[in-house]
């Protein structure tokens, strides 16, 4: 199974769509700033499961969470936009919520630097900024019985 993750599109709904055109994951998470972008992802692929968070810029989108725990073949994931836990600044707050969630993979974004990191013995991963105009990037996750693998990509351009 394959997890499409994208982060900070501000505006830029194409790079997703383009992203999941070349991916065809099986589902995807948005982790927030700009939710308008992942509902047209959403439109524009209506039989893919779409998971949206909001973020720091999604100013208006109250009916959306801001984080989420699922679980994908076995694996718990959280996933949050990373605002609300200063990842700025470091990641001892996120790494609390994740690690009191159970889960084993930590997802977030907000700061735009794609990052693939072990910390407190649980895997972190921010898949950048979908929406950069010069160089997209976004995450993938692939779970088979209880195991993932991570990996960060950019998006080509034309």
């Amino acid at each position: 199974m394959i997890l499409a993750v994208f982060s900070d599109s501000h505006g830029n709904s194409q790079n997703m769509i383009d992203a999941v055109a070349l991916e065809k994951p099986d589902f995807v998470i948005f982790l927030g700033d700009g939710v308008r972008d992942a509902e047209a992802l959403a439109r524009a692929y209506p039989t893919l499961p779409v998971r949206i968070l909001r973020g720091n810029c999604d100013l208006g989108a109250f009916t959306v969470d801001d984080s989420a725990l699922a679980e994908y073949c076995g694996v718990r994931v959280f996933a949050a936009h990373g605002h609300n836990h200063n990842v700025k600044f470091g990641m001892d707050s996120f790494a609390t919520s994740v690690l009191c969630s159970g889960a084993q993979l930590g997802l977030y974004g907000h700061t735009h630097r794609p990052l693939w990191q072990e910390f407190r013995g649980i895997q972190f991963m921010n898949p950048g900024s979908i929406g950069s105009s010069s160089s997209p990037t976004y995450g993938v996750v692939s779970f088979e019985n209880g195991s993932f693998n991570c990996s960060i990509k950019d998006l080509p351009r034309d």
